[in-house]
């Protein structure tokens, strides 16, 4: 028996082994296609390119025999695409804006089960040749606006008390906790009267804002509503004249705000609200006084003085615009 005719059989054998383990080492592609909605021709591609997916990872994949096995289905809803992958690793799930950008799921799916790593641009299973356009620009908040009117009552603290009805128009971005306010034409009028034996007095005023820009924070924003506090600045001004026995004095001043909030805002997922709301309003100036006496001729008499007039209020406002659906999460 010559050499030639020894080495042909066991050459045969080394090859059939060197084949049954690398079948026994290979994995396979399996389509659930009891939970899958793709169309047939959509399932097909849907295997090839997570089969060719598997190669490029350093993978062997076979129809039989496997190691282990990776089983794969898509949900589409709309234009989107969920893929459920199980591996022998684990089990991922993620969503595509279209069906085009399924390959780059699988490449990130596999890199993640792999390395046994999340997806993620930190580990490398995420990176430029497979990143989706979810993952490049996430959709942005939602958020909903409106335009609100409020009336209510307030007071100036100093000089005097002084009190009256409060109106304002607005305007709200909100976000599920926060929102801006921009606000027009706060204003409080005041007006009082007293006659007695001796003589009469009696004041008539006018301060608030001609606008006013805040930042709100809702505290456990709900469907139903939601508490809030809020803090900004204004631009307005204070005016009170009182008439003390033929005197007139006026106090008068204008500037800078500070702007501070307290309320509820019901409602939230209409497109119909309703909030309660306390106000205060905090000059960064200080009023002045000029002294007129009546009779027997307007004359200017006194020395000027100075005051701080911070107001509060307390207002009820109505609103509509454009709303959004809000889920409260029960933990």
């Amino acid at each position: 028996m010559t050499k030639t005719t020894v080495l042909i059989p066991a050459l045969a054998v080394a090859v059939s082994a060197f084949a049954a383990r690398t079948a026994a080492a290979a994995v396979c592609v399996q389509l659930d296609q009891q939970h899958d909605t793709l169309s047939e021709p959509d399932r097909n591609a849907a295997v090839t390119m997570l089969t060719q997916t598997l190669r490029q990872e350093g993978l062997e994949v076979a129809d039989q025999n496997c190691m282990g096995v990776y089983v794969v289905y898509h949900v589409k809803f709309g234009n989107n695409v969920n893929v459920f992958m199980q591996g022998p690793q684990g089990y991922r799930q993620a969503s595509a804006r279209t069906l085009e950008e399924v390959p780059a799921l699988y490449s990130q799916m596999v890199r993640s089960l792999i390395a046994n790593q999340p997806m993620s641009t930190v580990n490398g299973t995420v990176d430029r040749t497979n990143v989706t356009s979810n993952q490049q620009a996430p959709n942005r908040v939602e958020a909903d606006s409106l335009w609100y009117a409020r009336l209510g009552y307030a007071g100036i603290a100093n000089p005097g008390t002084n009190t009256g009805p409060a109106i304002g128009l607005g305007y709200r971005y909100e976000l599920d906790s926060l929102a801006i306010d921009l606000s027009f034409i706060n204003l409080m009028f005041s007006s009082s009267n007293n006659n007695s034996t001796t003589g009469s007095s009696g004041s008539a005023g006018i301060t608030g804002s001609w606008i006013k820009l805040m930042a709100l924070y809702y505290n456990n924003p709900t469907a139903n509503g939601s508490s809030y506090l809020g803090g900004g600045v204004s631009w307005g001004g204070t005016a009170v004249t009182s008439d003390n026995a033929g005197i007139l004095t006026t106090y008068s001043g204008s500037g800078l705000q500070a702007e501070l909030s307290a309320g509820y805002e019901f409602l939230r997922a209409s497109s119909i609200r309703m909030f309660a709301q306390f106000d205060a309003t905090l000059p960064l100036y200080r009023v002045s006084s000029t002294e007129l006496a009546t009779y027997p001729y307007y004359a200017t008499t006194g020395a000027t003085q100075y005051a701080y007039s911070p107001s509060f209020g307390l207002s009820v406002g109505l609103g509509w615009g454009r709303s959004v659906v809000r889920i409260h999460a029960v933990p």
